[in-house]
C-alpha cells in the first residue's frame, strides 16, 4: 500500500525526504498516513507554502480520497480558496469562539455583502455584521435573514474570505 501509495503521488522512493519539496513532503507524509490504513486525517496549514500548483494537486488528492469514501479529512487554514475548492463543511472559529458551523454552500447562503452610498447606511446598519466606508459609500456583511428590502442597495454572494474578514472587523 505504501509503495502504491508513493507511485500515485509520483514520489521518488529513493529520494531521502530532505530532498523533496514541500508539496511533495505533504504528499509524502499523506502517502505514509494512508499506507497504515487512516480513516482520518487531521491536517494543520497542509497547503500553507505551496505554489499555486502544488496546492492544486494537493487539493486534487484530498478531493480523491474523500471521493472515494474511505477517507475523511479535517484541515485547519486561512487559505479561504483551498475551502472553496474542496470543503464541504465549514467550521468557523474566531478568537476561540464558534461562529458558526456548517456546510459550506450553507454558510455562503446565510450571507450577502451588501452596498450602498453613504446615504442608505443608517437605513441598514444595524443589521450589518461589520461594514467598511470606501470612496462610492460602504460595502458590508449582513445575514441573508435580515436583509431589509432596499431598492437602493446593492447585494451580492460572499465569499469566505468576505465573511471572515467582516467577522474580524465586528465585536464577535
Amino acid at each position: 500500500l505504501y509503495k502504491h501509495y508513493l507511485s500515485q503521488f509520483h514520489i521518488d522512493p529513493n529520494k531521502k525526504i530532505d530532498e523533496l519539496s514541500k508539496g511533495m513532503k505533504m504528499k509524502y507524509c499523506i502517502a505514509l498516513a494512508l499506507s497504515h490504513q487512516a480513516e482520518l486525517l487531521i491536517l494543520d496549514e497542509p497547503t500553507s507554502g505551496l505554489d499555486p500548483v502544488a496546492r492544486d494537486e494537493l487539493l486534487e488528492v484530498f478531493q480523491t480520497l474523500v471521493e472515494e469514501g474511505e477517507v475523511s479529512i479535517l484541515f485547519s487554514t486561512h487559505i479561504t480558496s483551498d475551502l472553496e475548492k474542496c470543503s464541504d463543511y465549514i467550521t468557523f472559529i474566531q478568537n476561540g469562539k464558534l461562529v458558526v458551523s456548517t456546510t459550506k454552500d450553507d454558510l455562503i447562503d446565510q450571507y450577502r455583502v451588501v452596498s450602498g452610498s453613504k446615504n442608505n447606511l443608517d437605513e441598514v446598519k444595524e443589521h450589518l455584521i461589520s461594514y467598511k466606508m470606501n470612496s462610492l459609500g460602504f460595502t458590508g456583511l449582513i445575514k441573508t435573514a435580515t436583509i431589509p428590502y432596499k431598492s437602493s442597495l446593492n447585494y451580492a454572494q460572499p465569499t469566505l474570505d468576505d465573511i471572515m474578514i467582516y467577522y474580524a472587523k465586528s465585536e464577535v
